[in-house]
């Protein structure tokens, strides 16, 4: 409930950076990065490359956005920027859900060292 409070406050505290494009583009890539060595490592396990494929639609879907999207100038943001923006970390959720599914439902001796658990 107070999150929207605490969110406004943050330009008074100093934290004004997180509203500019520098910041989205480091996050974007970040999350890419993220996301695409988790994805590796459970295609490793699972063999379901096809999440890559789906991680690598969604990442170039976000990438084309903030980095060949419209001018940061443009004062007038089009709202097919926000859905294809939208799409693309909807893919990029995917994947990672998708990924977690498959990990979670592997009973080899890595993913059940993972859990904690003990092989069977």
């Amino acid at each position: 409930m107070c999150m929207p409070v605490l969110i406004g406050l943050l330009p008074l505290l100093g934290l004004s950076f997180l509203a500019g494009h520098t910041f989205e583009h480091v996050a974007s890539i970040t999350m890419i990065l993220f996301a695409a060595a988790c994805i590796w490592s459970g295609c490793l396990v699972h063999r379901r490359w096809g999440l890559l494929c789906l991680l690598s639609v969604g990442a170039a879907l976000v990438l084309y956005i903030q980095f060949a999207g419209p001018p940061e100038n443009e004062e007038k943001k089009e709202w097919k920027e926000a859905a294809v923006m939208a799409v693309g970390g909807s893919l990029i959720a995917v994947s990672h859900l998708l990924n977690r599914r498959l990990r979670a439902r592997c009973h080899c001796a890595d993913c059940n060292q993972a859990r904690g658990r003990k092989e069977n």
